[in-house]
């Protein structure tokens, strides 16, 4: 290299460590840069005076003269670097002048360094705000010209793909033909749709070993391969800016530290002014008073709370805490619109209001806050009253994200947060579906692209003929919204996961089929590869038919049930006053009345009310909560239950009935306008680090309340008989979805029993109404539980018989899943009655039984019996007889076997069975 070379090197080296230590260059002088590199001082001094005319540094002058590094333009042409316009968007972050000072300055100075900005790590807690802050410096970026206003901004959760390396480099690098089965393309990465803009990559430290090492080849040398590249490199012009919670001592992040020349600590809640909270509060409260279009007044008492509480999730904790007080304030501004939401002390959560306690300590800083014992209001942008966002609707997306992240906390493994959520798309997508009023109908084309909704109306037209069924205008204006999310959310780099992909392929072969020619009009019309999970939820909005059918003079029946003289008619009176129309009924039940004479009450009552499409029943607590699931059981008319019941909730159901609506429709209106409810229903789902391998299930039609609540009736059996077993709560949709999520579960777990109103349509399960339930006619389950092995006792030959489905499926030709998952049933039926099975026993049986099957189903051999290499007669009578008990066993295990493949074992097979377990 050239004396001039290492010169220009050496400012630019110096300079950076200015940068990093300061947040600012401030310069480097002659002396510095003689002494650096060993040289004369009129050597120096000439090589920089040469570097200045090139335009490659420039001169600050003074006493000492001083160099720094010259920044570019898009032409490559030298220029000063002029200060930035006079408020910008990291100026613009509440605290950029208090505690964010320095975190800004040297979040301006990255960006501002030449050519592109220098890669940058930030540090922080849960809640500080680093995607907030990353965006901010995106931002800042283009508005200095530092990046075009076209460029991307890519975000990337290293923790969605910590334990999948491989699906992760495909992400983030691209994919290359042929680098894996299903890989008929090459695809492009994030890395590359990230080219001239920021990738920021959130939780980098969960990034794998072989994650880490093709972006530090990526940050060193500005090149990469795709997955299934040997030889192929391909260049990015990236700037990174990584995301962690994790301390700088962490052996991730000290490779990070050498490779990344910015690290930017952003200081927590706590460690933030008075006054910032206090600015952070006011926007908090702003967004959700434009967003519920309407003002908010908060009382001084909550005012001062929020300000003196611990926050230990910070920012993000203080956002969701205002939230849910707002949501609480919400049932009491249904009863009174006009005057607005109010928020007193008690609507907010208990551990903010903890924050009073410290009033005292801070009265001075209050009062230079100006916060005394009067309300304070907050307006809303009345301009904005028509406008409506896609943020405004339910995501699917984060409804899934959110419980992902409940799940994880709570230490649920990958395996079993997948089983939960997979149980729950089908909810999800209802919950969403319901949101869809008609004033949401009337801003379609205010929050979709009208190309969007043309493209959806065209594809549901399609998909009417191949499937002859007609979709209701819900699943036009659900799938509409929803397809316009996910096109952003591609667009953001943001992944799209479906924990029921395999089970909606599987159950709904051909309306995936038909859901991915709406993939392929996607990809046609915006460049914009819409991946298979996606498909899945498109799916889910075709099968999902319930607003189809509806009957068009029929209305939902809403009995309101509660315990009391006069309670729930008086409740119901209130309704039909406000409505102007008396459709909901009371049920008062006395406390001294006995339960058997209430259930008899009420379903007499739901046979009247039932006009054809299903009774919501809305209850207070105790026994009335589980008397849907009786009735059901009873009468067969669809119920749903919703507990805790309120004034609002009456008036929201009444109101929805009137409507026309759907029962799922009513139900979710009164579901979600609670945010009770989703908490009770959320401690449904408290697993410890793993759900046990043992399970029961509880399934109830009338919804997640009453499953939850048997749930918990559970809970307290099994830990008095001392017994292991997780229970998982289920909300059934539709028979066919039950009976699905059941033989799901069955193939994770070992299901003990299933307590629910609806029998399931596999017999080998053990069936418990709630009726039992209820009354302590369980002993059969307590038996079972003492049967069986514990969640820690993991049973090997169940882990084989799994293994052996690779094994059946590439050689012999029958339904793999189905016959492994007959035979994992086959074995535990024997085992039960004490037949014990080696390994060795294992792997021959499945073989032979498994030959035996194709041979019948092909021909080779008969359906009903009559094989071709026929068994001595004699011998076969006398092992049939010596082993008569293990003979009716082993053939009564078989039967469901029989039924489920359509043929019919000869007797031959059984004593092949007694042959291999008693070595004869």
């Amino acid at each position: 290299m050239k004396r001039i070379e290492k010169v220009f090197e050496t400012v630019k080296e110096l300079c950076e460590e200015q940068l990093k230590n300061t947040g600012k260059i401030s310069g480097v002088s002659t002396e510095e840069i003689a002494r650096r590199l060993s040289i004369h001082r009129p050597n120096a001094s000439s090589d920089l005076n040469l570097l200045v005319k090139e335009n490659r540094i420039e001169k600050i002058e003074g006493k000492p003269v001083l160099y720094r590094i010259m920044a570019k333009d898009d032409n490559g042409s030298g220029k000063t670097q002029t200060s930035p316009l006079k408020s910008t968007a990291l100026d613009e972050i509440i605290g950029a002048k208090e505690s964010l000072r320095t975190a800004v300055l040297q979040a301006k100075a990255a960006m501002m360094y030449p050519p592109m900005g220098l890669h940058t790590l930030l540090l922080g807690e849960t809640g500080t705000g680093k995607s907030m802050f990353a965006e901010a410096m995106f931002n800042y970026a283009q508005e200095i010209g530092r990046l075009g206003a076209n460029a991307p901004f890519i975000y990337f959760n290293c923790a969605d793909y910590a334990h999948n390396p491989q699906l992760l480099i495909s992400q983030l690098f691209g994919v290359k033909k042929g680098s894996y089965t299903g890989a008929d393309r090459d695809r492009a990465g994030l890395v590359e749709k990230a080219s001239g803009g920021i990738l920021f990559l959130d939780e980098v430290h969960r990034l794998p070993p072989e994650g880490q090492e093709m972006l530090f080849y990526l940050i060193d040398k500005g090149m990469y391969r795709s997955l299934g590249e040997i030889d192929a490199t391909h260049r990015a012009r990236v700037l990174i800016i990584c995301a962690t919670t994790e301390n700088l001592e962490s052996a991730l992040l000290r490779t990070f530290i050498r490779r990344i020349p910015m690290i930017i600590k952003l200081p927590s809640l706590r460690e933030r002014t008075l006054s910032e909270r206090w600015q952070l509060i006011k926007a908090f409260f702003k967004e959700e008073a434009d967003y519920l279009k309407t003002k908010i007044t908060v009382s001084a008492n909550s005012i001062k709370a929020f300000l003196l509480y611990d926050c230990p999730n910070n920012i993000g904790q203080l956002k969701t805490d205002i939230k849910l007080s707002c949501a609480r304030a919400f049932i009491q501004y249904m009863s009174n619109k006009e005057t607005g939401l109010i928020i007193h002390s008690e609507d907010l959560p208990e551990h903010v209001r903890t924050g009073l306690l410290r009033y005292k300590e801070f009265r001075e800083n209050l009062k230079q806050l100006d916060i005394g014992d009067e309300s304070i209001v907050f307006e809303t942008n009345k301009e904005d009253f028509n406008t409506v966002k896609p943020s405004d609707s339910f995501s699917i997306y984060e409804a899934l994200e959110e419980k992902m992240r409940l799940l994880k906390e709570k230490g649920l493994g990958e395996n079993d947060i997948n089983l939960i959520l997979s149980l729950d798309i089908e909810t999800f997508i209802r919950k969403y579906m319901s949101k869809l009023d008609g004033e949401s109908m009337e801003q379609l084309y205010k929050i979709v692209d009208k190309k969007v909704v043309n493209i959806i109306r065209n594809f549901l037209t399609l998909a009417s003929e191949k499937m002859k069924k007609t979709f209701a205008d819900k699943i036009f204006y659900g799938m509409a919204i929803h397809i316009s999310s996910t096109l952003e959310r591609i667009r953001n780099g943001k992944s799209i996961f479906n924990p029921h992909l395999d089970e909606i392929k599987k159950s709904y072969p051909v309306e995936f089929g038909v859901a991915s020619i709406l993939g392929r009009s996607l990809k046609e019309n915006f460049g914009i590869d819409v991946p298979e999970d996606e498909i899945g939820f498109i799916t889910m909005f075709l099968v999902l038919d319930d607003y189809a059918h509806k009957k068009d003079h029929a209305r939902v029946g809403v009995i309101v049930a509660m315990h009391g003289d006069s309670t729930a008619t008086s409740m119901v009176d209130v309704a039909a006053r406000l409505l102007g129309e008396k459709h909901a009924l009371g049920y008062n039940m006395p406390l001294d009345q006995k339960p058997e004479t209430a259930l008899e009450n009420l379903t007499q009552l739901v046979k009247e009310v039932n006009e054809g499409k299903g009774v919501l029943m809305l209850v207070d607590m105790g026994s009335l909560v589980f008397f849907g699931d009786m009735i059901y059981e009873r009468t067969g008319i669809p119920i749903k239950t919703v507990e805790m019941v309120s004034t609002p909730m009456v008036l929201e159901a009444t109101r929805k009935a009137l409507m026309m609506s759907s029962l799922e429709e009513v139900y979710y209106s009164v579901v979600n306008l609670s945010p009770y409810l989703g908490r009770i229903y959320m401690s449904g789902t408290a697993y410890e680090s793993r759900i046990k391998d043992d399970v029961i299930i509880t399934a109830c039609i009338t919804g997640t309340g009453a499953a939850v609540k048997m749930k918990n009736i559970l809970e307290k059996l099994i830990k008095e008989s001392d017994k292991k077993a997780d229970i998982i709560p289920l909300d059934i949709a539709s028979i066919e979805e039950y009976n699905r999520k059941l033989s799901q579960i069955k193939r994770e777990k070992n299901i003990i029993a299933v307590i629910s109103a609806i029998k399931p349509d596999d017999e080998t399960l053990t069936y418990i109404s709630p009726k039992d339930l209820i009354e302590g006619k369980v002993d059969n389950l307590i038996l079972k539980l003492a049967c069986s092995k514990q969640s820690d006792e993991k049973d090997e030959n169940i882990v084989i018989l799994n293994r052996m489905r690779d094994v059946i499926r590439e050689n012999i030709e029958i339904d793999a899943e189905k016959y492994i998952d007959g035979f994992i049933d086959l074995y535990k039926s024997l085992k039960a009655h004490g037949i014990t099975l080696n390994e060795d026993m294992l792997v021959g049986l499945v073989l032979h039984l498994a030959c035996a099957i194709e041979k019948m189903m092909t021909g080779s051999l008969p359906k009903h019996g009559n094989t071709a290499v026929q068994t001595d007669t004699l011998a076969k009578q006398s092992l049939a007889k010596q082993y008569k008990s293990d003979f009716d066993l082993i053939k009564e295990a078989l039967t469901p076997m029989e039924k489920s493949f359509n043929v019919k074992l000869p007797e031959e097979e059984y004593i092949n069975f007694i042959k291999i377990i008693h070595f004869l």
